[in-house]
């Protein structure tokens, strides 16, 4: 769908005569639109839209969880007294494909504040060492209701 959506754009902008930002970005916002209604109405596989909208599900999530994660570790360090509660935390997995396991890892290493230290041989539970635990029930519920939710639903 996004290579759909490029191409239609490219198209939009040469019916316009210019490629600028702004034609670019309404023949893709249309384009897009477009791809939809008709994934709607059947003559496209829905998956295409499901699929883009699980990525930018995923992608706005990741970017609020970044921006939490970098608060908290700035305001750590700017504090006197350090709140810190480090604690290595054990995940158990639903997600099960070798795609999977790795992009919810690297979302996880990405954030600050955590970092993936293991899996486990069964491939059932993932190792996380986090700078900030709650307590070990609520961090397993923040990484599989936040991320591995949002990965599980991206791959179906």
């Amino acid at each position: 769908m996004l290579l759909a959506s490029l191409l239609l754009a490219c198209a939009w902008a040469a019916l316009q005569g210019a490629f600028s930002l702004a034609n670019l970005s309404v023949g893709y916002a249309l384009g897009w639109l477009v791809l939809a209604v008709l994934a709607r109405g059947g003559v496209l596989p829905s998956t295409l839209t499901t699929r883009t909208f699980s990525v930018l599900s995923l992608a706005a999530f990741f970017a609020r969880e970044l921006l939490r994660a970098n608060v908290r570790v700035a305001l750590d360090v700017l504090r006197p007294r350090h709140m810190l509660r480090p604690a290595v935390v054990a995940v158990p997995l639903d997600v099960t494909e070798d795609r999977e396991i790795l992009l919810l890892s690297m979302l996880i290493n990405i954030t600050p504040g955590s970092v993936t230290i293991d899996l486990a041989d069964d491939r059932r539970t993932l190792f996380v060492h986090v700078m900030h635990m709650e307590s070990p029930d609520v961090t397993r519920r923040e990484i599989k209701n936040g991320f591995e939710r949002r990965v599980r639903t991206l791959f179906e």
